[in-house]
């Protein structure tokens, strides 16, 4: 890998760490707007899990830093759909509809930002790894559109403990 592929490389991790660092914030913020248990649910798992990206992401950087080939860092458990029947009122409709927007422009960006460090990558296994991250991140878009939708029409949150 030449020099100015691997500062491009290490650019873009960085600004991977970063941005999940600031989207585990605007999560747990979320958290703290959501007047529903459902909500509060919703957001703190999605900062936690991306919480975990950015752990996953920093020990990527320190391998890297110390000269170690790039290894899949084991995921943190996989965000599971878990819907109630009925779901549940979110009095702070509008404004967690905003929350919910952004969120879903953001996880787009992630998704997009893994892709294209998946391109630059090196090897199979570093290519495999980002683009398994990109999945998740598109994961994380479905789910906050589907509560979009549900929020928009219904005005409950459908997630459940």
């Amino acid at each position: 890998m030449s020099n100015d592929a691997k500062m491009k490389l290490d650019s873009l991790l960085t600004d991977a760490m970063n941005a999940e660092a600031e989207a585990m914030k605007f999560y747990m913020n979320a958290a703290e707007k959501a007047a529903s248990n459902a909500g509060r649910s919703l957001f703190k798992e999605l900062a936690d899990f991306e919480q975990g990206h950015y752990e996953r992401i920093k020990k990527i950087i320190e391998s890297r830093n110390t000269g170690m080939v790039l290894k899949e860092i084991t995921p943190s458990e996989e965000i599971l759909v878990k819907s109630e029947v009925e779901g549940q009122f979110e009095p702070n409709k509008d404004e967690i509809i905003n929350v919910l927007s952004i969120g879903i422009e953001a996880e787009k960006k992630a998704r997009e930002k893994y892709l294209e460090i998946a391109k630059v990558s090196e090897d199979e296994e570093s290519k495999n790894m980002f683009n398994n991250i990109a999945e998740e991140e598109r994961k994380h878009q479905s789910i906050l559109e589907n509560q979009f939708y549900s929020l928009s029409n219904t005005g409950k949150i459908i997630w459940g403990d």
